[in-house]
């Protein structure tokens, strides 16, 4: 849905409000609280009461709108925006799309990437799995931030200041990412394991994090860049290394700076998009994972 569709119909607050009711709740409503049917629909606008907790509740509770005092059709306006930008849109740009102030702008972001999470893919077939790492190089930092670091045992050369993100990428399918502490096998292999059948190819560059892993899967296939080998036939991790490149210029392009503490976020949001890149229904896709997130 582009964002002339959005302004068109959902203009009012109570057009939003039916729209999410009709998506949660398919005209049976069901208390948030206790998911009891027995309810009242209140004078006061948009509310209900439930007759089997006591309490009254509104289409919001225990969603990513729940609380909110912006009004919902710059809600969905941000949500049209947001799902359109291949790169991302910064709080900045934001604010000034929607009249918000930039803080406002970045909660609600913050909000719409929380409900970006897939948890419950699984991947299977031939999957690319490689590491990226996201963070400015050292020399750029301060000369305190420097000294600190070398004598912590790390050098201006390495990634050891960075953040690395992995990521698992099936061939014409979704991909997942993880924000990790350390990139090495302790921390990689379970994530593998928790999200690959093992009847599965599996296709990685000669990191030593990913030894070993042919004796667990169907194929595991190494792709040497060290020796500039970087395609063997359907070998390769150019299409997860193609993602990277979309990570890459959302942060540096976008966002510009983005804190260790929210990168996953921000990830996730470049996830979503690439894993729903075909979807025609995105817009109502995602407002059902809007309103099963509780927010933030």
């Amino acid at each position: 849905m582009n964002i002339i569709e959005i302004v068109r119909r959902f203009n009012t607050q109570r057009k939003c409000i039916r729209h999410l009711e009709f998506i949660r709740w398919h005209g049976k409503v069901l208390c948030p609280y206790c998911s009891s049917n027995r309810t009242t629909a209140l004078k006061r606008e948009n509310r209900h009461h439930c007759n089997g907790c006591n309490k009254s509740f509104s289409v919001l509770v225990g969603t990513i709108f729940e609380d909110t005092h912006l009004e919902l059709p710059k809600w969905f306006v941000a949500i049209g925006l947001i799902l359109n930008a291949k790169k991302g849109i910064s709080s900045r740009q934001l604010s000034r799309d929607i009249e918000v102030n930039k803080n406002t702008a970045w909660y609600v972001q913050m909000r719409i990437r929380k409900a970006m999470n897939e948890d419950n893919l699984l991947l299977t077939g031939v999957v690319e799995i490689d590491e990226t790492y996201v963070g400015g190089a050292l020399r750029n930092k301060t000369k305190k931030h420097r000294i600190a670091q070398k004598e912590a045992g790390k050098t201006t050369t390495g990634m050891e200041h960075k953040k690395p993100i992995l990521g698992l990428l099936q061939r014409s399918g979704k991909v997942i990412t993880r924000v990790l502490t350390k990139a090495n096998g302790d921390t990689i292999k379970p994530i593998i394991d928790q999200k690959v059948e093992q009847d599965t190819t599996i296709i990685t560059d000669g990191f030593g994090g990913y030894a070993g892993l042919e004796k667990k899967y169907k194929e595991h296939q190494i792709v040497n860049h060290e020796k500039d080998e970087f395609v063997r036939g359907i070998y390769h991790t150019n299409t997860i290394e193609g993602f990277w490149s979309l990570v890459k210029r959302a942060i540096i392009g976008q966002y510009h700076k983005v804190s260790g503490r929210y990168l996953h976020l921000y990830v996730n949001e470049c996830g979503y998009k690439y894993n729903n890149r075909n979807n025609p229904a995105l817009f109502s896709g995602f407002m059902m994972d809007a309103l099963a997130t509780n927010s933030i």
